[in-house]
């Protein structure tokens, strides 16, 4: 698919990136991993390219900041999705591996991979991938949190590794230029270098890095409803 066919935007937000992507033609966008503070940003962005805002995605449940999601939801009438082993009770749409999210004449497949946390996702689009924190430039995210696993981090970059070379890697966080390619990191991240399951689990679980600042308010926050609950579906 051609860049005049599609919308696209890269929002930084400190450490965090979200993204809007659509479809150009029919005029319908989603964003991936909406940040609390940039909310009416996300709005602005699709007013701008005189889009509407289908889907709010997330790749998993935060645990370092607090997810638009639910706001967006309440607040604009958009629909919330994420992978079927969320804890959050706020979700519209519950996807599965291989599931396709379509909005237009474009649509994200759903990869399925566990590891940093229970409910991690990534969402191939094309010549791209949105990683959330699965698979960051130059590293991974952490294991030690509430439902993370080395052992299913090691499988899921197996997975991404037998993606093509070519494809560009857009991660939820990044302090530098947010982009890469999966060429590019099997060669130089050294997490995915690591020859190894048994090293990798070893690696990753022996690390003690200082626990995110807002742990508790961004999991409370991303956990919970914010005014009601709606009834939840399942598939797109």
């Amino acid at each position: 698919m051609s860049g005049s066919e599609i919308v696209f935007e890269q929002i930084r937000s400190s450490g965090c990136l979200s993204y809007v992507l659509g479809c150009a033609k029919e005029k319908i966008c989603v964003v991936i991993d909406p940040e609390i503070d940039k909310a009416t940003d996300y709005i602005g962005l699709a007013e701008f390219f005189k889009s509407k805002l289908l889907y709010a995605i997330d790749t998993h449940t935060h645990a370092d900041h607090n997810s638009a999601c639910k706001l967006m939801r309440e607040r604009y009438g958009i629909q919330v999705v994420m992978h079927r082993a969320t804890d959050a009770p706020y979700v519209d749409v519950k996807v599965n591996d291989g599931d396709e999210i379509k909005f237009g004449r474009c649509s994200l497949k759903v990869l399925y991979t566990p590891g940093h946390t229970q409910d991690a996702i990534c969402l191939l689009f094309d010549d791209r991938i949105f990683t959330g924190d699965t698979l960051l430039i130059g590293g991974c995210g952490r294991t030690d949190l509430p439902g993370g696993s080395a052992e299913s981090l090691w499988d899921s970059l197996r997975r991404l590794e037998g993606l093509s070379n070519e494809i560009r890697v857009y991660p939820g966080h990044d302090y530098r230029e947010a982009v890469s390619t999966l060429g590019d990191e099997k060669q130089k991240n050294p997490r995915m270098t690591i020859a190894s399951r048994d090293e990798f689990i070893q690696f990753m679980t022996s690390r003690k890095p200082p626990l995110p600042r807002k742990i508790q308010e961004a999991l409370e926050w991303n956990r919970t409803p914010i005014y009601r609950q709606r009834g939840s579906g399942e598939g797109i």
